[in-house]
């Protein structure tokens, strides 16, 4: 009996031991990973006041700027709070979001993701400049999309105050598009200037006391980019200006190319970054159960077979996971690298449209629309030449477009400005043809 009593404890103790050292072997990793997360919970935890400045500084004082003057003010603050890193669209927004707002019309470029959040962070009435009515249009169907209620106006509107005091009292969201300035009527509701009312609270519309929904959200929209704020009225509005910049075209383009030349390079990237949100939240569930199970064990837990077990199968899936991942980001960087490929076409095409937006400083009539640039782009591209490489393919796209986008605009000019044009047009897509000074003797 004392012998089989013996075997029977020598087994359970070894069973035991066994099952230690699976579980030491399956936390090793965990422990080395709970150690680094903690850092930079600590680390993010210190830096969080600081990130939180520098984005409402972002948001409220970069939204008018372009590329270049917003990552020189960014640098100027970020030295100022000794910061050695930030990136304002990560810290602001999710991936997952980001694809959402794409498919729903948002241009991919950088600029434009950026003052799509500020539209959707900032607590001041946003005022869109938005020349190309991309932002506009991308706005309506984002909003329409998260089942909210929108009155869109137009400042002409003879039913004007009517909406606006209807989507006041109801708490709908109200678009304000073609505004040439900001009405005075509109000033006690963009001050929020609310009085109390017995149980509700009431603002001033016009010659109108109406009541004030919390749910309420105003944005002005305007096509004009040198639209004049007053003093009085700047404070109160913040403007995100959605004027397309050189750098942010040649991202729109470099998405349509790719669309039209390799969509599947396209579906592939969408697909990949759908997968890697769907990996994290899995990964973040599974760490979640597998430190709830651990907090939760009764007993001692080396006897607990099912808790062991299960601790094992998610370790494995987050294993998995986190190996998928991996591979995921590792196959994006090779889609970036195939993608830019085509980036030589879309900085010929970005460079085509500086060129005619210049024409203004001629004439005022001389403005071109963004839509109907891009329809000249695709057109190049259902040329399709035959090429014998891509570089040659390529070549013959941007030549093809260069003569389109040419004579396009020089037949819709007055005669007496197409030699002007040409000489322009030349010296922005061949500077290099122009020797030392040759240019500034021509300009004076």
């Amino acid at each position: 009996n004392e012998a089989a009593e013996l075997k029977i404890g020598l087994e359970k103790a070894e069973k035991m031991l066994q099952s230690a050292q699976n579980l030491l072997l399956q936390l090793s990793g965990e422990k080395d990973r709970w150690e680094v997360q903690v850092e930079e919970i600590q680390h993010n935890i210190s830096t969080l006041p600081y990130k939180c400045l520098l984005s409402a500084g972002y948001i409220i004082y970069t939204g008018r700027d372009d590329e270049k003057i917003r990552e020189k003010k960014l640098s100027e603050w970020m030295q100022m709070l000794r910061s050695q890193s930030f990136d304002f669209v990560k810290f602001m927004c999710t991936e997952s979001q980001l694809l959402k707002w794409k498919t729903e019309g948002l241009p991919a470029d950088e600029l434009s993701m950026e003052n799509a959040i500020m539209l959707r962070n900032t607590i001041k009435t946003p005022m869109i400049f938005d020349p190309a009515t991309q932002a506009t249009e991308w706005l309506k169907s984002t909003l329409k999309n998260e089942e909210n209620s929108i009155e869109i106006i137009n400042q002409n509107d003879p039913k004007y105050n009517t909406k606006l005091e209807i989507s006041v009292r109801f708490g709908k969201t109200c678009i304000i598009e073609e505004v040439d300035g900001v009405d005075k009527m509109l000033f006690p509701i963009l001050r929020k200037d609310l009085i109390h009312q017995g149980p509700r609270w009431v603002v001033q519309c016009g010659d109108k006391t109406v009541d004030y929904n919390e749910g309420f959200k105003l944005f002005f929209a305007t096509r004009d980019s040198f639209l004049d704020i007053p003093p009085n009225a700047s404070p109160l509005v913040i403007i995100v200006n959605f004027t397309v910049t050189k750098s942010g075209l040649e991202s729109q383009l470099l998405s349509i190319t790719i669309n039209f030349e390799e969509p599947d390079l396209e579906k592939k990237k969408t697909e990949i970054l759908q997968e890697e949100e769907k990996f994290k939240m899995k990964l973040a569930e599974y760490q979640k159960k597998l430190l709830n199970e651990l907090a939760n064990s009764e007993g001692n837990i080396l006897e607990n077979k099912q808790l062991v077990d299960s601790l094992n199968n998610t370790k494995a899936q987050s294993s998995e996971i986190e190996k998928a991942l991996s591979e995921s980001q590792k196959f994006q960087q090779s889609l970036d690298t195939q993608r830019n490929i085509y980036r030589t076409f879309a900085t010929v095409g970005a460079d085509l449209f500086m060129v005619i937006e210049d024409l203004i400083k001629i004439n005022n009539m001389y403005q071109f629309s963004l839509a109907s640039f891009i329809s000249l782009f695709k057109k190049a591209l259902e040329s399709k030449p035959s090429a014998s490489s891509i570089d040659e393919k390529l070549k013959l796209l941007s030549d093809t477009l260069i003569k389109f986008v040419f004579f396009e605009i020089g037949r819709s000019l007055f005669k007496a400005d197409r030699l002007t044009y040409g000489l322009h047009f030349v010296h922005g897509i061949f500077p290099k043809l122009f020797a030392e000074n040759e240019w500034e003797f021509f300009t004076g």
